[in-house]
């Protein structure tokens, strides 16, 4: 692994790539019958009379897989614990076997009122297979600035 980034290294324009996840059939049940079993999660009957074509993934779930491929990129900064202002937007339906990448891109940054760190504004698309965008992400992540 290269170096980890510091707020100082970051600038507004700056691209990542997430790590790629695979929707896996077995998890995703499991998490809908434990946190949201509406029919649309767990029955694929269900799932077609309401448009879908398979069973869909719940919005949670869909928002934890984002999460593990935006750790990649958390990894390679000097991040701290922060998610401020989180805005979440589910576009497209992700089913089981979706393969879905993550792309960060730094929207805005400034330094923290609170010595040693900074802000960045920042949007994650997390798009699958075919190239289609299935949530949008915009939040806002503190990073540790270098010493003096």
């Amino acid at each position: 692994m290269t170096e980890k980034l510091y707020f100082e290294d970051i600038a507004e324009g700056d691209r990542f790539e997430g790590a790629t996840v695979t929707v896996d059939r077995a998890r995703m049940l499991e998490f809908a019958n434990e946190f949201d079993d509406q029919p649309m999660h767990l029955d694929e009957a269900a799932a077609r009379e309401m448009g879908f074509r398979d069973i869909v993934c719940n919005g949670s779930y869909i928002f934890c897989l984002s999460s593990k491929s935006s750790t990649k990129i958390w990894q390679e900064w000097h991040f701290l614990p922060s998610g401020v202002g989180i805005e979440v937007s589910f576009l497209a339906p992700v089913f089981a076997g979706d393969v879905l990448s993550g792309e960060m891109v730094v929207t805005g940054t400034r330094l923290s009122r609170k010595p040693g760190r900074g802000w960045l504004a920042n949007e994650l698309t997390l798009t699958n297979q075919d190239g289609e965008v299935v949530l949008l992400t915009k939040s806002n992540s503190l990073v540790r600035c270098r010493e003096k």
